[in-house]
């Protein structure tokens, strides 16, 4: 083989490789364009719903809608959690982002545990009013696939439900004050 066919072989070699990669690329772009679309969907449902008293509920309904999820709950509770929330509010206090995983302790979060004992994954997400603040409640999603929420998942996409919700739900807020004001004559 001359030096020629052997460095064409090699190229050859080369663009499969790339263009196996440039694929992956694709489908991944193709998966985010379609988480993206999901989160609008979910986002202008909690816009849209102007009694708060039903939020909470319209949060997880769409949540599950969506996002096809089988198990999702979310939990609030004030400045001072009673005695049932305490464990979840101690867990969650210690979260600075959402966590995922298949081997998540669920008991501190009441009847969760015993509810979900099909789950296979689970990922948490903490909601705050703010970065840093402390934590008024949680969003629980669960699956019984193992790797719906593995622990290496990114979780980009479940902090930002997790701002969206605690905007929405904030205790003591209202969405107008979540709104920029109005610039202009």
């Amino acid at each position: 083989m001359s030096l020629v066919e052997r460095q064409a072989l090699m190229l050859r070699e080369r663009v499969k490789v790339l263009d196996a990669r440039l694929a992956e690329l694709l489908r991944i772009g193709r998966d985010n364009d379609a988480l993206a679309r999901k989160l609008l969907e979910w986002t202008k449902a909690l816009l849209g719903e102007r009694d708060r008293s039903r939020t909470a509920g319209l949060a997880i309904d769409e949540l599950r809608r969506i996002f096809a999820l089988p198990l999702a709950e979310i939990r609030t509770w004030d400045e001072q959690p009673g005695e049932e929330d305490a464990g979840a509010a101690r867990l969650v206090s210690t979260m600075h982002a959402p966590i995922c995983g298949s081997g998540i302790e669920l008991t501190a979060i009441r009847g969760l545990a015993e509810a979900w004992t099909n789950a296979r994954s689970v990922a948490l997400i903490p909601l705050r009013r703010a970065e840093g603040s402390e934590a008024f409640g949680l969003i629980a999603l669960g699956s019984s696939d193992p790797a719906r929420f593995e622990a290496s998942l990114g979780t980009a996409v479940l902090a930002r439900i997790g701002e969206l919700a605690a905007a929405a739900l904030a205790p003591g807020d209202t969405q107008a004050e979540h709104l920029a004001p109005a610039v202009g004559p």
